[in-house]
């Protein structure tokens, strides 16, 4: 009788263990779910991961001529590399233009459309969560100069140190 029981043990667990081998190519490492459902907040052409909870304490939204402006933050439990991924595929569907980015340690994109740019940065929080920034902000003109003085001068009006107002100093000197 006992070595009925060892004999059905192990006839178990050799068929458990090649229960694993089915013949499929997929890898040894779970893959995340794709992020099927994304929703718009505030800024009506930018789209969020529905896994992503918006901190409305730590938003602000203001509105200004031609849309709105301001932080919206979030934080979920999403791997920042899926949430880059999310905003490259869909940030352009909805009209941005893709200015830059930068990857890995921590994800920073810049958008553009018409007259607006948009920043987002992910970053994982070693313990537990991601947080999402989502920045919207009106674009400056070329030709921005600020309605208000500041009293500084430009550049080159500043006389050279030790000079007398007026005199000029060359390199030689």
């Amino acid at each position: 009788m006992r070595y009925l029981k060892l004999l059905l043990c192990a006839m178990l667990l050799s068929s458990w263990g090649c229960a694993n081998l089915t013949g499929s190519s997929s890898s040894s490492e779970p893959s995340a779910p794709p992020m099927q459902s994304s929703f718009f907040y505030d800024f009506n052409d930018i789209r969020v991961p529905e896994e992503m909870e918006i901190q409305t304490n730590k938003s602000s939204v203001t509105p200004v001529e031609g849309g709105k402006s301001g932080v919206m933050k979030f934080k979920g439990r999403v791997e920042p590399i899926s949430l880059f991924d999310f905003f490259s595929n869909t940030m352009p569907k909805d009209g941005w233009t893709l200015l830059t980015y930068q990857k890995y340690q921590r994800y920073l994109l810049v958008f553009s459309k018409d007259t607006r740019v948009c920043v987002i940065t992910i970053e994982e929080d070693p313990i537990y969560y991601t947080w999402l920034e989502v920045w919207v902000s009106p674009r400056v003109t070329s030709s921005y100069a600020p309605a208000y003085s500041t009293g500084a001068q430009p550049l080159n009006s500043y006389p050279a140190s030790g000079a007398s107002p007026g005199s000029e100093r060359t390199l030689t000197q």
